[in-house]
C-alpha cells in the first residue's frame, strides 16, 4: 500500500514537471512566432521608420503615428482592391459551401462506385501545390474566353477549394448518428428536410471552420490572381500590396506593413468571432474521415 502511494506521488510530481517544461517550450515558441508580427505592427505605426532593418530591435515605435494607415486608405486604388477581394472571397465561399455540403453529405451517407477512389483522389489533389494546376487552368480559361473576367477567376478559386471542403465536411458528417435521420424520416420528413433542418444545423461548427478557411485562402491568395487578372481594376489586396513592393530599390516598408495589417485585420476578427466553432469543428471533424 505504501509503495503504491509513493508511485502515485512520483507520478504526480513527474506530471507537474512535464507540464511545467511543456508550458515553457510553448511560451518560447509563441514569443518567437509573435516577434515578426510585433515588428510589423510597430513599423506600421512608427512615424520615423523607413525600413524593416535596423541596428537594434525596438519593442515600441520611436514616434507613434497613424500616417501610414491614413496613406493606405487615401490611396485611390485601395478601395477597389478591397472591393475585389470581398467579391472573390465572399462569392467563392458561398459557391464552395453550397456545393461541398451536398458532396460531403453524399460521400458520408451513400455508397456508390468509385467512392473510396474519389476520396483518395481528393487527398492526392490536396497534397499538390496549387501552382502545378495554373498552366492547365489558364489554357482551359483561355479556350472558354474567361481569362481576366470575374466569373473565370471565381471558378478557378471554387475548383481549388472544393477538395478540401468535401474532405473536411465529410469527416464531420460521419460523426452525426444516422439514427437521427432515420427517426426524422419515420416522422414523415423528406430527404431535403432531413438535410436542411437536421444535418446542416448539427454541422454548423464544421461549416463555420470550412467557410473561414476557404474565405482566408481566397482573401490572401496571390499566385492565381497574378495569373488570371489582366486589368488593374480587378486587382486584389494581395496584388495591390505586391505592386507597392515591386520596386526592390524603393520599397515603402512602413506603408507596406500598414497595408499588411489592414489585410490581416478582417481574418483575425473572423477567427476571434468564430473561435468556438473553429475549435469544435476541427476536433470533432477530425475524429472520423
Amino acid at each position: 500500500m505504501e509503495s503504491e502511494v509513493k508511485k502515485s506521488s512520483r507520478k504526480k510530481r513527474f506530471n507537474r514537471i512535464d507540464h511545467f517544461f511543456t508550458h515553457i517550450v510553448l511560451i518560447i515558441i509563441t514569443i518567437i512566432t509573435l516577434i515578426p508580427i510585433w515588428w510589423i505592427v510597430t513599423t506600421s505605426v512608427d512615424g520615423k521608420a523607413v525600413g524593416l532593418s535596423a541596428s537594434s530591435i525596438k519593442l515600441f515605435p520611436q514616434s507613434f503615428s497613424l500616417k501610414n494607415y491614413v496613406q493606405v486608405f487615401n490611396n485611390p486604388n485601395f478601395l477597389t482592391w478591397v472591393k475585389n477581394s470581398i467579391i472573390f472571397s465572399v462569392v467563392t465561399t458561398l459557391i464552395v459551401m453550397s456545393l461541398v455540403s451536398l458532396g460531403a453529405y453524399a460521400y458520408s451517407r451513400f455508397n456508390f462506385p468509385g467512392k473510396k477512389a474519389g476520396m483518395m483522389f481528393f487527398l492526392i489533389v490536396m497534397m499538390l501545390p496549387i501552382t502545378t494546376a495554373l498552366l492547365p487552368q489558364y489554357l482551359l480559361m483561355l479556350k472558354l474566353n474567361l481569362v481576366g473576367k470575374y466569373i473565370g477567376i471565381i471558378l478557378i478559386y471554387t475548383a481549388g477549394n472544393m477538395t478540401f471542403g468535401i474532405w473536411n465536411l465529410k469527416g464531420y458528417f460521419d460523426t452525426v448518428p444516422k439514427s437521427l435521420e432515420e427517426a426524422a424520416i419515420v416522422d414523415g420528413a423528406s430527404k431535403a428536410q432531413v438535410f436542411t433542418q437536421i444535418i446542416l444545423p448539427l454541422a454548423a461548427p464544421a461549416i463555420a471552420v470550412t467557410s473561414l478557411i476557404v474565405f482566408t485562402a481566397v482573401w490572401t491568395e496571390f499566385a492565381t490572381a497574378f495569373m488570371f487578372v489582366k486589368s488593374s481594376s480587378q486587382y486584389t489586396l494581395a496584388m495591390g500590396l505586391y505592386n507597392w513592393a515591386s520596386d526592390a530599390n524603393n520599397i515603402p516598408y512602413p506603408l507596406f506593413c500598414a497595408g499588411s495589417m489592414v489585410v490581416a485585420a478582417p481574418i483575425s476578427i473572423l477567427f476571434m468571432v468564430f473561435q468556438k466553432y473553429i475549435v469544435s469543428g476541427l476536433t470533432v471533424g477530425g475524429v472520423k474521415g
